[in-house]
């Protein structure tokens, strides 16, 4: 019987080969170690070794003249076959235009948040929906005694709100997002000897300026400037006028945490800017503890980061568990700023006006602070924190070490 190609079996042959060509050719390409794209390393191919049993065998020395020898059983674990999938899944040829697809159907299905991230006009949103009263009354509870522990020292806290509480008038409430404000009024009531700083107040008379980056998390530099302005007064200094910038665009391709969830190319990339006093910047050396060593850099811009996905990173690097910035300002005035990564645009601003800056990133320090910096050093320590991380933050619970 002469075989017919018609167009139903094209189809299934040609969707066979599809499916038999992906997995091929998955397990024959180079394989990448890290997606730079969702800043993290790919899961690596799991250990056989460490994924089996080792099971006793019995005696074969009758057999080879006295010698004993064992063998593996190879036993069906879980485990295994989870890490293999991941592993496939993070190195599926094509991967992230399959991830874009998907998005984008359900984009046109009418689903707004995809990832965690909802979507409104040429702009992106980190969703806040939900966080654990317990672990914010830890972090709550280790500043308080940590200003106990320090009366010497000036302490005061920023929580800074996300662009989802710039834009709360157009998310619905049936979204289930939480307010923003009310969630930093509660925690600020519960601070005692730590005062706080309203800087939601100033970047909410802002909400049409360009505040928020469109495709990433953070606050542009321009946000972090009305931050610095709310922050002058609780820690003593009298901030510039906008009119005193020099304005450095220093990337207009800057796509970030937030397109990483959703690949929608739709939205505009974002501009990446430096803000320079016309009159001069401070001469500042700033350096960074990895854990290991020290790095040294002459400027709070790590410019090395502008040519990869991660841009945001070039104000100040990456995080790391210590960066202390020194300058010339000569004032003897000292900071210790223990932070996420929003501090990282907002430090330059503050940088004009202290003598020392240095940041802590808790989530890398497991010791009392005392054992990396001399606290007697610092006069004034500030908690800097945006809502959403601040509300999920396992680490800062750790400060309480210090004494």
């Amino acid at each position: 019987m002469k075989f017919k190609m018609t167009p139903a079996k094209l189809m299934i042959a040609l969707f066979a080969a599809v499916t038999l060509a992906i997995p091929v050719t998955t397990a024959v390409l180079p394989k990448q170690e890290r997606s730079e794209n969702e800043n993290r390393s790919l899961a690596k191919f799991p250990d056989l070794v460490n994924h089996t049993k080792m099971d006793k065998a019995e005696n074969f020395g009758d057999v080879v003249g006295a010698v004993k020898w064992d063998y593996i059983t190879v036993r069906d674990d879980p485990s295994w076959m989870d890490d293999f999938e991941t592993y496939f899944s993070d190195h599926l040829v094509g991967r992230e235009e399959w991830v874009r697809t998907k998005n984008r159907i359900e984009t046109l299905a009418g689903k707004k948040e995809i990832n965690g991230v909802y979507t409104l006009e040429n702009q992106m949103i980190q969703a806040f929906k939900e966080y654990d009263r317990e672990t914010v009354q830890k972090s709550i509870d280790a500043m308080n005694l940590f200003a106990k522990n320090h009366p010497d020292m000036q302490c005061s806290l920023m929580l800074a709100p996300t662009a989802q509480e710039i834009f709360s008038s157009e998310i619905p409430g049936y979204a289930g997002y939480l307010s923003e404000k009310s969630f930093i009024e509660e925690c600020y009531k519960k601070m005692d000897g730590v005062s706080t700083v309203d800087c939601l107040s100033f970047l909410s008379g802002h909400r049409d300026d360009y505040v928020f980056y469109r495709t990433d998390h953070h606050w542009t530099s321009l946000g972090a400037y009305y931050a610095y302005c709310a922050a002058a007064k609780t820690l003593g200094y009298s901030s510039y006028g906008l009119d005193s910038f020099n304005i450095e665009t220093a990337s207009s391709s800057f796509r970030g945490t937030l397109y990483s969830k959703t690949l929608d190319n739709s939205i505009t990339p974002d501009s990446i800017d430096y803000y320079m006093l016309s009159s001069g910047e401070p001469t500042v050396k700033m350096t960074v503890y990895d854990g290991k060593k020290e790095t040294e850099y002459d400027s709070l811009y790590v410019r090395s980061f502008l040519d990869v996905k991660d841009k945001y990173s070039s104000f100040t690097g990456s995080n790391a568990p210590v960066v202390t910035i020194e300058t010339d300002v000569g004032n003897g005035k000292n900071l210790l700023l223990v932070k996420d990564s929003y501090a990282h645009s907002l430090v330059p601003f503050l940088s004009k006006h202290f003598s020392k800056i240095t940041m802590v990133d808790m989530r890398y320090i497991n010791t009392d602070l005392n054992s990396l910096i001399d606290l007697d050093e610092y006069q004034q320590t500030m908690f800097m924190f945006n809502v959403v991380s601040f509300s999920s933050d396992l680490h800062l619970k750790k400060i309480s070490l210090t004494k």
